[in-house]
């Protein structure tokens, strides 16, 4: 993964100029992180960049074909890294919640653009991204059952808590919001299992695998903010908050949505007490940063 990041996506910037404007992009962000006297400079220059990539991107996307993918592929993981680092570009008025439905909305936008080329990601040097991440097959029925957790950062009672929210979605939703919810947390746990057989060794892509899966009525709800969608949400933070501590453009999200999921479920106190083994894992077991 290291060696398509190092090289392969610089090499590809020096034949294109919109990867090379989302390698500035980041550049620019990981020094407005570093320097933070300088922040508003380098966060300047990072939406130039993003803005300059993203318009000769989409000018050009309607010619990508089995020859050149590759480079939109490259340019499409680089804008998840910038739309993912929501913590470094905006300031903490920013409504978390709509900023991750943005995020989810991205990152199954970008697989639908690309899901024609996806099998062929495995045979060309980009294979890390499709083989990288799976240390198991999601699809696998046995990566529903729990991995272990003693090499893991994740919580250890993360299995516990998950099949209490599934068992309190089943009991307090009605018609298909039921269906959805639980298959929403049985893939949360198929994210959890990736993130557990990998150890310490934990990507983004075993995380980001949970909103190309996940209904569109659940969508739906992360967009009107409702409540059993926020509930949600904060489990995910967790598996965030464990990321957090290994990427620098992630640290933030986690803490930030509690506290809107606080404002938001305080009237809804069934809601509130789900959500508090969430909150303790982010603010007491991984600490504040």
């Amino acid at each position: 993964m290291q060696y398509v990041w190092r090289v392969l996506i610089p090499e590809m910037g020096y034949s294109c100029s919109f990867v090379m404007h989302g390698i500035l992009t980041v550049a620019a962000l990981h020094k407005a992180y570093l320097i933070p006297s300088e922040r508003e400079m380098f966060l300047d220059l990072a939406a130039s960049y993003s803005n300059a990539g993203l318009e000769t991107f989409r000018a050009t996307l309607h010619l990508i074909d089995n020859d050149n993918w590759e480079k939109y592929f490259g340019f499409a993981s680089l804008v998840v890294l910038y739309v993912s680092a929501l913590p470094v570009r905006n300031c903490k008025n920013t409504n978390v919640v709509a900023s991750f439905f943005e995020l989810f909305l991205f990152v199954r936008g970008i697989r639908t653009l690309l899901v024609t080329f996806e099998e062929g990601v495995g045979r060309t040097k980009f294979a890390p991204f499709a083989h990288g991440v799976w240390i198991v097959d999601p699809d696998d029925e046995e990566t529903s059952k729990n991995a272990p957790l003693d090499r893991s950062p994740l919580p250890r009672d993360v299995y516990e808590a998950l099949q209490g929210l599934s068992s309190f979605y089943e009991d307090n939703l009605q018609g298909d919001s039921r269906g959805d919810y639980v298959a929403a947390v049985k893939d949360l746990r198929r994210s959890i299992n990736l993130m557990a057989y990998a150890g310490i060794n934990i990507e983004i892509g075993m995380l980001l695998f949970w909103p190309y899966v996940i209904s569109e009525n659940v969508m739906a709800d992360i967009q009107a903010q409702n409540p059993n969608a926020i509930l949600l949400l904060c489990y995910f933070s967790v598996l965030l908050c464990a990321l957090e501590q290994r990427y620098w453009f992630l640290k933030g999200w986690s803490r930030r949505l509690f506290g809107i999921s606080d404002e938001r479920l305080k009237e809804h106190p069934a809601l509130a007490e789900m959500a508090k083994w969430p909150r303790r894992q982010v603010f007491e077991l991984y600490g504040t940063p």
